[in-house]
């Protein structure tokens, strides 16, 4: 890791303060240099007052009006029970500052960065629980905390989390939101919601109604998505409304940045992570435009069997669905060519893909040149000299990868001319009993 210049790793303030002498281990066995906790602190009445919420906890009626709205209208949320007690969107509850200030101030006592990590509008994947980002009593909110957080605890920077729409492993999540605040911000940007909203609609009936035969062409013979594309005459409206969700969460998180900015003074750096780069537009991420609204990019690849394994899996079956045609072997086969990954030999069968077992991600695909491959596309679509700090996997949840993988991947990136790396645990790194 000589060659990587931050070595960051995700912490909880408990993690710290339970734990002497583990900051020590890992400053000196791995280099680190920056520890990224989880903000648990309390926040003060003038912030709890921009909450959107009408009461602790807040009415259903109230959530579901915050939430995101699917194409039929419906809001996106399966479940409430993970957001409902809250005291705002993404924000527990009470808080303990004297734990996390003792963590922050252990950290800075071997002169280890601190940056803070904030959550943002997908609030639970799981339930597809995701607050508007075009409501500006949500807005608000975040930056009121993101500001508070800058300012209240003497760290380097804030990180934040889930500043995108839902995993792409839902497929129905990528054609939220189209509330009615979500069409006046598509017209402040220059789109149309219901032209965008008929022309999906338009693609999802070409796509049912196509010959599978020659659709499994598209994904067995020299054909690429964009021919697929056009054999479907896929209209514009449809590369609109992707465009139009990258724009309106690069606009709101300028917004954070510029307020943090202001709050944390000189050299306080703000940044997002970013989803893996082959299937980023569809959680509303244009990399190629990062350094507009980030001081860094943090490519998410430790997540690769919720992220893109469980993915190309659902989004074969949603094929299959409309297509009863064609074959497994040939949804995902065409699902690979179309966002990249069909030169990685990955399996013809949803069984081989093991998902839920904890050697899932290794087993039966080339771990280490899938995630190098979204690293290198990462590479490639970010603004030149925006330093990068890929996540990487180091033994946390859910699945502990081997520690050789980790070694290419780590080497891999630094040729590839990440800057970094943002460790998720460090199991497989270190031998350090942690105390719960």
């Amino acid at each position: 890791m000589a060659s990587l210049e931050t070595i960051g790793l995700y912490l909880n303030a408990d993690t710290i303060v339970k734990n002497p002498g583990y900051l020590e281990t890992l400053r000196q066995e791995l280099g680190l240099n920056v520890a990224i906790i989880g903000f648990s602190g309390a926040l003060p009445p003038e912030v709890l007052a921009t909450s959107p919420y009408d009461g602790a906890p807040p009415s259903d009626e109230r959530l579901y009006s915050l939430l995101c709205r699917h194409l039929d209208g419906q809001p996106s949320a399966t479940s409430l029970d993970r957001i409902r007690h809250s005291a705002g969107p993404h924000m527990h509850i009470g808080g303990n500052d004297a734990t996390l200030r003792e963590a922050i101030e252990r950290a800075h006592a071997l002169d280890i960065d601190v940056w803070l990590l904030g959550g943002c509008w997908t609030a639970n994947d799981f339930d597809v629980a995701m607050f508007c980002p075009s409501q500006e009593a949500v807005n608000a909110w975040y930056e009121a905390i993101y500001c508070h957080m800058a300012r209240s605890y003497g760290v380097e920077g804030l990180d934040v989390t889930h500043a995108r729409f839902p995993m792409t492993s839902y497929p129905r999540g990528m054609f939220i939101c189209t509330c009615e605040a979500c069409a006046r911000s598509a017209a402040e940007l220059g789109y149309d919601m219901e032209a965008m909203k008929a022309d999906i609609l338009d693609a999802q009936r070409r796509l049912a109604a196509y010959d599978g035969r020659q659709l499994a062409a598209i994904g067995r013979d020299a054909l690429g998505a964009q021919d697929g594309l056009q054999l479907l005459g896929v209209r514009t409206g449809v590369f609109d409304w992707f465009r139009f969700r990258c724009d309106l969460l690069a606009r709101n998180v300028q917004r954070f940045r510029e307020g943090v900015h202001a709050a944390g003074g000189e050299g306080f750096i703000f940044g997002i992570d970013t989803y893996p780069a082959s299937l980023a537009a569809f959680v509303g991420h244009n990399l190629s435009r990062w350094d507009t609204f980030s001081d860094f990019a943090s490519p998410l690849v430790s997540h690769v069997d919720i992220f893109p394994m469980q993915t190309l899996v659902a989004w074969a079956g949603f094929l299959r669905g409309l297509q009863p045609t064609l074959s497994e072997a040939e949804a995902l086969r065409l699902v690979y060519r179309f966002v990249g990954y069909d030169r990685l030999g990955l399996p013809e069968r949803v069984a081989d893909f093991a998902l839920g077992e904890p050697d899932c991600e290794y087993r039966n695909i080339p771990l280490a040149e899938f995630v190098l491959l979204d690293l290198a596309k990462a590479a490639l679509y970010l603004p030149p000299g925006l330093p990068s700090y890929p996540i990487v996997q180091g033994g946390g949840a859910p699945w502990m990868w081997p520690k050789e993988i980790i070694a290419r991947i780590l080497e891999g990136a630094a040729e590839q001319g990440h800057r970094g790396v943002m460790f998720q645990g460090t199991q497989a790194l270190v031998d350090f009993p942690l105390n719960a």
